[in-house]
C-alpha cells in the first residue's frame, strides 16, 4: 500500500509498505522505534545515499523544503483521503513523489513526517454503488494509523465545515448554510470547488435507491431511517480500524449532520457517536451532529467528546431534602448569582441580526474598548489564528457541535431547562442585564447590503428599494423575544447598514407600515420608563466596496433624510409613553455629496452637521424631556462595543 498517488489520494502505485520499513533511529523525535521488531539492516542503496549521511534534523528540513510538511504551523497541509479534489493547503505529491521511491529509510522518515504534521480528511462516498464508502481508512496500515495526529471523518455534511485556508476563517457556506444564499460570492466559490460535497441531513429528503430496494413497500420516513442506518453501519465497520491507534495521540473530528426535527434524530446521533467508545483515548475530539443548533443533540455531542477524551463527568448525587439549593434561595439572591453566569456577556452586550438568526456576542480586536479583561475569556473561534481550528468548523454557537477549541459565547441553554422557576429567573437576568444591538441585515461586517454582497460588480450602483417587507427589529421584537420578556428589556440599539439612497425604507412601504404596527403593538408590553433606545446608521467600514461611498446628488441626500424622519416619527409614540431615553447616531447624508478627494477637507464641517442632526433627532423624539436626559452632568452611555472595532478602522 503506498502513501499517496500523483493526485494526492491514498493509492496503491507504490509497492512499498510503510510498516515493512526500517524504523527511525531512536534519537529521531518524528517516529518512535517499535520495541517488538528488530531493526532492519540498511541496504546498499541506503549506505550510498548522500541524503542519509546528513543528520535527522537536516533531513527533516529538506523534507519540508520539498513540500512534505508545511513550514507554517497555522496552516498545516491537508490531505483528502478519498476525493479527487484537493482541499486548501493540500499536499502536492508531484513535488516529492520521487523521494518516496528512493529507499525504504527515506520513505519511512518522509511518511512519518507527513502523517505527523498533516491533517487528514476522509469523506463518506455517497455513491450507493460504491462497495466500500470508507475504503481509505481500511487501507491505512497499522503503522500509518499509529502515526496519525489529526483526522476528520465527514459522514454527511449539509454545508461546508472545512477551513478556507486563511488563518482560521471559514467560507460563508459554513456560516450561512449552503441553501440559504447568505452571500453569493461565498456560494459561487463553494459550488465551483465542490458541488458534490453537500447532502441533505440524515433522516431528511427523498429515499435513496438502495433503501427502496431494501424496503420496496415502505414509506419515505422508513427509507430515510434505513439509509441512515446503512451509512452508520459502514462507519462502525471502518471505525474498528482506529482501535489500534496510540492512546492520547490522535485528534479526531466527526461530522454527521442529522435532521433534528425527525423523531429518530436522537437515536441516530447516539448511533453515530457509539464507535468512539471503542477507540483508545483521543488527544482531542470535535463532533458536529447538525448544521443548526439543537439542544438535545448538543448534549449527545458534548457527552461523546468527554467520553472519547476520557474526561469523567462530575458525579451526580441527589441533594438532601433539607439542603439549600439555588431554587430555595431568596429571589434577589438567585438573580444576583445568575448575573455571574454566561447569561451576562463580558461586555454586557448581545447582538442579533437578520442573517445570524441567533444571539451573538461581538468579538473584535480593540484595545480601547471597555471590558477587555473580561472579553478575553471568549473569542470568535471562526476567526481564531489557533492552528487547531484548521481541522474544521465545530462552533457550538453556529452548529450542534462540541469542541474544546470553541470558546464562543452562547446563551447557557441548560439554565433555561432546569425548572420553570429558574427559567423565569434566567430570562429576567438575560434580557434585563444585557444591551441588545439589533442589526437590520448583517452584524459582521455591518456595512454589507443584501443585494450587493461583499464583492459587487464595478460600475454604477443599482437602484434597489428596501429589500424586505419587515425590519429586522420587527422580527426580533415580535418573534425572537418572548412577549412576556419585552418588559425586561433595558437597552435596544437599532442599527441600519449604509443603504444606498433608494434602499432606505420610506413612508408607505410595507416594511415601514409593519414597523409602525410593531411600535403600536409594543406600547403595553414594554416598560417604557426603564427602556433606552438608540437609533444608529452604520457607515461603510474598511474593505467596503466603492459603491458604498460613491458620490450622491442633492435629491438622493434628501431621500435618505426623509427616511430618517419617518423612522424618528415612528419612535415618538414610545417617547410619549414615557421612554426613558433616546439617542441617535446618524450619518449626515450630504457627506457623500461632492467629489471624494474633497471630503477630507470638509471633515470638520461634516462632524458639526452630524452633531446638529443628532440633537435635532433626539429633540424631535423626546420633546420637552430632551433636556432631562443630559441634565445634571448626564452623558450618553458609551458607544456599543461593535462600534469601537468598526470605527477605529475608518
Amino acid at each position: 500500500m503506498g502513501l499517496l498517488d500523483a493526485n494526492g489520494r491514498v493509492g496503491t502505485r507504490l509497492s512499498l509498505r510503510l510498516d515493512s520499513h526500517r524504523p527511525l533511529p531512536s534519537h529521531s523525535p518524528t517516529h518512535p522505534t517499535p520495541s517488538h521488531r528488530p531493526p532492519l539492516k540498511m541496504n546498499r542503496m541506503d549506505e550510498s545515499s548522500p541524503l542519509l549521511r546528513l543528520s535527522p534534523g537536516v533531513r527533516r528540513r529538506i523534507y519540508r523544503f520539498v513540500g512534505l510538511a508545511s513550514w507554517d504551523r497555522l496552516e498545516p497541509h491537508q490531505i483528502d483521503l478519498h476525493r479527487r479534489r484537493r482541499p486548501t493547503n493540500a499536499v502536492k505529491p508531484s513535488s516529492f513523489h520521487g523521494l518516496l521511491l528512493s529507499c525504504r529509510l527515506i520513505y519511512a522518515e518522509a511518511a512519518a513526517l507527513i502523517y505527523l504534521s498533516s491533517q487528514f480528511v476522509l469523506h463518506y462516498v455517497h455513491n450507493h454503488g460504491h462497495p466500500e464508502p470508507l475504503a481509505p481508512l481500511q487501507a491505512l496500515t497499522t503503522t500509518s494509523l499509529a502515526s496519525l495526529t489529526s483526522l476528520t471523518i465527514v459522514l454527511n455534511q449539509t454545508s461546508c465545515f472545512h477551513h478556507s485556508g486563511h488563518y482560521g476563517s471559514y467560507i460563508f457556506c459554513c456560516l450561512g448554510g449552503y441553501h440559504t444564499g447568505r452571500d453569493s460570492s461565498g456560494l459561487d466559490y463553494c459550488q465551483k470547488d465542490h458541488p458534490d460535497a453537500h447532502h441533505l441531513p440524515l433522516l431528511a429528503g427523498a429515499p435513496t435507491s438502495s433503501a427502496l430496494n431494501n424496503n420496496p413497500e415502505g414509506n419515505q420516513d422508513d427509507t430515510s431511517v434505513a439509509a441512515a442506518q446503512h451509512l452508520l453501519a459502514q462507519w462502525h465497520l471502518a471505525a474498528a480500524r482506529l482501535s489500534c491507534i496510540a492512546s492520547g495521540r490522535l485528534a479526531l473530528g466527526l461530522v454527521c449532520d442529522i435532521d433534528p426535527h425527525h423523531e429518530r434524530a436522537l437515536d441516530i446521533a447516539m448511533l453515530a457517536t457509539t464507535p468512539l467508545q471503542s477507540i483508545p483515548r483521543l488527544r482531542d475530539c470535535h463532533i458536529r451532529l447538525c448544521h443548526t443548533p439543537d439542544p438535545r443533540l448538543q448534549q449527545v455531542a458534548e457527552a461523546s467528546v468527554l467520553q472519547a477524551c476520557r474526561i469523567p463527568s462530575p458525579p451526580y448525587s441527589k441533594p438532601p431534602t433539607q439542603a439549600a439549593t439555588l431554587i430555595t434561595l431568596p429571589y434577589e439572591l438567585r438573580l444576583r448569582i445568575l448575573e455571574y453566569t454566561d447569561l451576562i456577556t463580558p461586555s454586557r452586550e448581545v447582538q442579533w441580526s437578520r442573517q445570524d438568526q441567533g444571539y451573538v456576542a461581538f468579538f473584535g480586536d480593540s484595545d480601547h474598548a471597555p471590558h477587555r479583561e473580561y472579553r478575553d475569556q471568549f473569542y470568535a473561534c471562526r476567526t481564531s489564528s489557533d492552528p487547531n481550528f484548521s481541522i474544521g468548523c465545530f462552533c457550538r454557537r453556529r452548529h450542534t457541535a462540541f469542541s474544546f477549541q470553541c470558546k464562543c459565547w452562547a446563551p447557557p441553554t441548560p439554565l433555561f431547562l432546569v425548572c420553570r422557576t429558574l427559567y423565569r429567573d434566567a430570562q429576567l437576568t438575560f434580557f434585563s442585564g444585557n444591551h441588545f444591538i439589533v442589526h437590520d441585515y448583517e452584524a459582521d461586517p455591518c456595512w454589507i447590503l443584501p443585494f450587493l454582497g461583499q464583492n459587487p460588480e464595478p460600475g454604477p450602483a443599482p437602484r434597489y428599494d428596501y429589500h424586505s417587507e419587515r425590519f429586522g427589529a420587527s422580527q426580533f421584537l415580535r418573534e425572537v423575544v418572548p412577549a412576556h420578556c419585552l418588559a425586561y428589556l433595558r437597552f435596544i440599539e437599532l442599527v441600519f447598514p449604509p443603504y444606498l439612497s433608494q434602499s432606505w425604507p420610506q413612508a408607505g412601504q410595507p416594511a415601514m407600515q409593519d414597523w409602525w404596527a410593531t411600535v403600536d403593538w409594543l406600547q403595553d408590553k414594554i416598560n417604557a420608563p426603564s427602556l433606552t433606545i438608540r437609533l444608529v446608521g452604520a457607515k461603510p467600514g474598511p474593505g467596503a466596496p466603492d459603491v458604498y461611498t460613491d458620490t450622491i446628488n442633492d435629491s438622493d441626500a434628501h431621500t435618505i433624510m426623509k427616511s430618517y424622519q419617518e423612522l424618528l416619527r415612528s419612535l415618538k409614540p414610545l417617547a410619549d409613553n414615557g421612554l426613558a431615553r433616546f439617542y441617535a447616531d446618524l450619518p449626515y447624508p450630504w457627506m457623500l455629496a461632492g467629489e471624494p478627494q474633497n471630503r477630507f477637507a470638509r471633515w470638520d464641517w461634516v462632524s458639526a452637521q452630524e452633531k446638529k442632526l443628532k440633537e435635532r433627532a433626539e429633540r424631535f423624539v423626546m420633546g420637552g424631556r430632551y433636556e432631562e436626559q443630559y441634565a445634571n452632568g448626564r452623558e450618553e452611555p458609551t458607544r456599543s462595543f461593535w462600534t469601537w472595532f468598526h470605527y477605529e478602522q475608518i
